[in-house]
C-alpha cells in the first residue's frame, strides 16, 4: 500500500533510503538543509571495504559493491576503482587480528586472503616491509571517484521516480497521540505516515525533542591532503593499527591519517601522519603538503550503526551513527530500511544494529579507520 514517507537527511544514507522508497512506489518527501551531501558526505574519500569485524558490516558492504559496479549508470562521469584494502600487521597481535579478518570474511562469501610480502610489494612497490608480520588483503575492496556527485546522482534518481526535495532546517520532530507524524521545518511542518530519520549529526536532537535518547556523539576526524605521488605509488589503500596510520593514493594525489587519538593542532597532525606513515610507506617525504580536512563522524559507543523501528515512537525509523562509514553500505541499508518502511521481512538480521542493544553488554566493531 502506497503511503508518504519522510526522509530526514539527503547524505547519501538518506539519499539510497529515498531512491530505493520511490522505486518500491511510495510517496517520498526528501528533506534537507542546505544541499545533498552538504553534511558528513561531503568529507568522505569514498573508500568501500568489506574488511570489518561484525558480520552485518561486512553484509551490508558486500551486497553494496553491486551497486557501486553501475555507478556510471548514474552519471557516466563516476567510477568506481577497484583498488583493494590492506590491513598492515607489524605484532602478534595485530597478526592473529588479521587471520581473524579473513577468516570472517571468507565465511560470509568475500574475497578476501592473508597477502604475502611478494603479492603486497606488487601491490605497493613502496611498501616498507621491515617488521611487517602479516597483512590481511581485500582485492575487492575500492573507492569511488566523487562520492559527493555520486550522492546528487541519486538523488536526482530519487526526484525522477517520483520522491520530491525539499530544503529546510528540521527542527524537531511531531507527534499525535504517541505517534511520530512529521517534522517541524523552518519553513512549517511537513506530516507524513512514516518518518525516517537520516540526519547524521542533527539526528540526536531531533530524536531528543521527542524524549528519545540516541547514543551519538561527534567524532573528529582529519584527513592530511598531500601531492606529487608518482604513477603507481601505491594503488591499494593501506591501514596499519599498529602504527595509527592509514592512507591511499588519487592520482598524483595522496591522503593519509592518524588513527586514534588526534592532536589538538594541524601541524602536529601533520607531522605525526609524516612520522608513522614513514614506518608503512617509503618515499612520503618526497611528498608536498596540500591542505588538511577537518570532519566529524557521528558515532556510537560500538561504533556501529543504530537502524531500528523504536516502539517507543511508532511511524519513526532510525537509520543513524555511521561513524563515519554509511557511504559504503548505504545502498544495502536502504534496503533493509525500505522492508522495515514496508513491514517486509527484512533482508539481514539487524539485532547488531537495534536500539535496545545499549541496554545490555555491546561487541564493539574493532575494524574502524
Amino acid at each position: 500500500m502506497k503511503q508518504h514517507v519522510l526522509v530526514i537527511g539527503a547524505g547519501i544514507i538518506g539519499a539510497c533510503i529515498a531512491y530505493e522508497l520511490a522505486r518500491a512506489g511510495q510517496r517520498v518527501t526528501l528533506l534537507e538543509a542546505a544541499s545533498p551531501a552538504a553534511g558528513i558526505t561531503r568529507w568522505c574519500p569514498g573508500g568501500v571495504r568489506q574488511q570489518w569485524g561484525s558480520d552485518l558490516n561486512i553484509l551490508l558492504v558486500r551486497d553494496s559493491l553491486p551497486f557501486f559496479h553501475r555507478i556510471a549508470e548514474f552519471d557516466a562521469a563516476l567510477h568506481f576503482e577497484r583498488c583493494g584494502y590492506i590491513f598492515l600487521s607489524y605484532s602478534a597481535a595485530g597478526e592473529d587480528y588479521a587471520r581473524q579478518l579473513v577468516e570472517r570474511q571468507q565465511r560470509l562469501g568475500v574475497d578476501a586472503q592473508l597477502a604475502d610480502v611478494e603479492t603486497l610489494l606488487h601491490l605497493c612497490p613502496s611498501l616498507n616491509t621491515d617488521g611487517l608480520l602479516s597483512a590481511s588483503y581485500g582485492p575487492d575492496d575500492g573507492f569511488v571517484n566523487n562520492p559527493v556527485r555520486l550522492t546528487q546522482a541519486i538523488v536526482e534518481a530519487a526526484q525522477e521516480h517520483g520522491a520530491s526535495l525539499v530544503q529546510g532546517q528540521a527542527s524537531a520532530l511531531l507527534s499525535n497521540g504517541g505517534r511520530i507524524t512529521g517534522v517541524q521545518t523552518d519553513h512549517g511542518p511537513i506530516y507524513a505516515e512514516t518518518t525516517v530519520l537520516a540526519a547524521g549529526q542533527g539526528a540526536r536532537a531531533l530524536a531528543a525533542s521527542v524524549g528519545l535518547e540516541l547514543p551519538l556523539h561527534p567524532e573528529e576526524r582529519r584527513l592530511h591532503y598531500l601531492t606529487g605521488a608518482p604513477e603507481g605509488y601505491c594503488r591499494p589503500f593501506l591501514a596499519s593499527s599498529d602504527h595509527q596510520w592509514a592512507g591511499k593514493q588519487l592520482g598524483e594525489a595522496f591522503y593519509m591519517s592518524r588513527l586514534g587519538e588526534l592532536p589538538p593542532d594541524d601541524e602536529t597532525f601533520k607531522a605525526l601522519t609524516f612520522e608513522h606513515g614513514a614506518r608503512v610507506l617509503k618515499g612520503l617525504e618526497q611528498l608536498q603538503t596540500t591542505h588538511v580536512v577537518h570532519g566529524f563522524y557521528s558515532s556510537t559507543p560500538d561504533f556501529q550503526a543504530i537502524v531500528d523501528v523504536p516502539m517507543s515512537h511508532p511511524g519513526l525509523i532510525l537509520s543513524v551513527g555511521f561513524n563515519g562509514n554509511g557511504f559504503m553500505m548505504a545502498p544495502a541499508n536502504a534496503r533493509l530500511v525500505t522492508d522495515l518502511v514496508l513491514e517486509q521481512r527484512p533482508h539481514y538480521d539487524f539485532t547488531d544494529y537495534r536500539l535496545d542493544r545499549f541496554k545490555g553488554q555491546i561487541h564493539v566493531e574493532t575494524a574502524v579507520i
